[in-house]
């Protein structure tokens, strides 16, 4: 089942690849942020993480530390994993068809701080393995947090890879994909895991370079700082070349300063040890690079059993609170012809994904070939100015059964201030469309919390959704509080303050009750985001302190509390320089 990315998130790169982070986003849009890996009750059969205070990063490392022969094409893994883990990997790797067994002497391991369900639904995360697996020298493997961190804690000593239970910590280089900013956490947890302490002032020679990237370099990058030793800004297409270019070159010398100056010196790079607060330039590919083609389809992912193809990138709108508007424009398309050769797999399903997807020009005809196909489809997002009998027709023969839209405003005043161009009319068209189509769910996304929002307009919602469950009997509601992001007309926002919006989410339930489903993402986590979107590398340490402690909102309250750093005074520095900017296609 799709869901529709919470558009005010930087949402152009999986590790930096673009579509990735809204894929790994469709099935994750409603947690609260800080539970991609927290147990939910709608979601009980996924991930669970107790928040725990973790040991001594340097006693991990001595009990996790084991020599191993880097030559060595399979390590004992009997000395680091228990049982269940092992058969947790074999499990993954038969039910998984692509994965790649590379057997180059430069070893990668590709976390991506959630489980596996998760990781195994994005897209950029699947181009960067192959990207990597396609150089002859290097041999890439993936790892991801488990899926309930203190049964593994209990039972094994270190994180391992999927593809041979290799340990994390072994790697000559450790890469991690963050989509947006409460993935910090699990960042935090998963290094841990590996034995690898999470600051990079704590790491040492014996350990391995930490390279991180993600669609959260879109928005704000300098909280990750303290624990980068480099950031990928941007799409990772153009950056995989000269990165596995340096990482060689430092295999040949094992000198860490030479791969950071080397790593300084090339475009979309930010190494925080030389470049302070220079944050450079993003880096945007151009439609050359489209489609962007998944690796990897298994029953286990989140998007069961699909193909991902990426059809486009950017977006030719103007919304007002999303990334996509500074940093992805102009809207790139690939070519007819290369999706519908994409689309040649045996797959069972085909998901279409990108900022965009209902905008892209062939759509009708890439969802028509599909169906012909015999192969569900899924689709990322859906425009409801966009819809009509045909396309909702096209969809509903590939298996789409829940009609998924989004509002992105309360009222049709505030989406006018957002520029959204969207009209109720058009959502109303949308729910006739579903309910002609015999779909069971109407979704419809909504942003709250927005400048200038009062009661009136929080009224007019309930209004309006009670006329959308007239047409269509299932309606859910999803509530996400604006968090402003940098490189937006509304970065400079504040954040509601967190009992408004309880207030406001409890009146619209309290008028819905019994009609219409709502699913909110929590205040307290948006604050938290909302703290680290808008701060700096002090910012970044609290959020660390905040995990140490125990991971409970209070310990992030208090540690935001505690920092001198006042909110934006670090981004107005880092901006100064007048780096900080999509560097264009390349």
């Amino acid at each position: 089942m799709w869901r529709r990315l919470r558009s005010q998130t930087p949402s152009m790169s999986m590790w930096v690849v673009t579509a990735g982070s809204r894929l790994s986003a469709v099935k994750t849009s409603l947690r609260t942020p800080n539970q991609h890996y927290l147990k939910q009750k709608r979601h009980a059969h996924r991930a669970t993480l107790t928040p725990r205070k973790p040991r001594n990063s340097s006693t991990i490392f001595a009990i996790n530390t084991v020599v191993i022969d880097k030559k060595q094409t399979k390590p004992a893994v009997c000395e680091f994993m228990s049982r269940q883990a092992l058969d947790k990997n074999r499990r993954i790797r038969n039910r998984e068809s692509g994965t790649i067994h590379s057997t180059g002497g430069f070893r990668v391991a590709l976390v991506y701080p959630n489980p596996y369900a998760v990781a195994a639904s994005s897209l950029g995360y699947q181009i960067i393995y192959r990207l990597f697996n396609a150089h002859p020298e290097v041999s890439c493997e993936r790892a991801v947090l488990p899926d309930n961190v203190a049964e593994f804690r209990r039972k094994s000593k270190t994180l391992t890879t999927i593809e041979s239970d290799y340990p994390v910590g072994g790697a000559d280089c450790i890469a991690i994909s963050l989509a947006y900013e409460p993935d910090m956490a699990a960042m935090f947890e998963s290094l841990d895991l590996a034995g690898i302490p999470p600051k990079r002032c704590d790491r040492g020679v014996q350990h391995p370079p930490v390279i991180l990237g993600g669609p959260i370099t879109m928005s704000n990058a300098l909280p990750l700082a303290p624990f980068a030793d480099a950031i990928v800004m941007g799409d990772g297409e153009l950056a995989m070349g000269p990165l596995i270019e340096a990482l060689l070159a430092y295999q040949k010398s094992g000198n860490r300063d030479n791969l950071l100056a080397d790593l300084a010196g090339k475009a979309g790079f930010f190494v925080p040890e030389l470049h302070g607060d220079r944050v450079p330039a993003m880096l945007i590919a151009g439609a050359e690079h489209l489609p962007a083609v998944g690796q990897t389809w298994t029953p286990d992912a989140e998007l069961s059993d699909m193909m991902l193809i990426e059809t486009s990138r950017g977006c030719p709108r103007y919304c007002s609170f999303c990334v996509m508007r500074q940093t992805a424009q102009p809207m790139r398309e690939a070519k007819l012809e290369s999706v519908l050769a994409a689309m040649d797999c045996d797959a069972p399903r085909i998901g279409f994904v990108g900022a965009a997807v209902s905008e892209y020009t062939h759509i009708r005809s890439v969802l028509r070939q599909a169906v012909k196909a015999g192969k569900g489809v899924g689709i990322s997002s859906l425009r409801a100015d966009r819809l009509d009998e045909e396309f909702v027709g096209l969809l509903r023969d590939g298996g789409y059964r829940t009609m998924t839209v989004a509002a992105d405003a309360p009222s049709q005043a505030m989406r006018g201030k957002l520029k959204k161009g969207l009209r109720g009319k058009h959502l109303i068209h949308a729910a006739e469309l579903a309910q002609w189509a015999k779909m069971r769910i109407f979704k419809m996304y909504v942003i709250i919390g927005l400048p200038g929002e009062s009661t009136v307009d929080i009224d007019e919602l309930a209004d309006f959704s009670l006329e959308l469950q007239s047409i269509m009997p299932r309606v859910a509601l999803g509530l996400s509080p604006l968090v402003p992001k940098l490189h937006t007309p509304l970065g400079d926002a504040e954040f509601t303050d967190i009992k408004t919006l309880d207030s406001r989410i409890q009146h619209l339930r309290s008028r819905l009750k019994g009609r219409v489903d709502i699913r909110s993402v929590s205040p307290k986590w948006a604050w938290v985001e909302y703290r680290l979107s808008q701060g700096g590398e002090e910012a970044g340490l609290a959020a660390f302190q905040a995990w140490k402690d125990g991971n409970k909102f209070a310990h992030y309250k208090k540690a935001f509390s505690e920092s001198s750093e006042e909110p934006r005074k670090a981004l107005q520095s880092a901006f100064s320089h007048g780096l900080w900017k999509p560097a264009g296609m390349r």
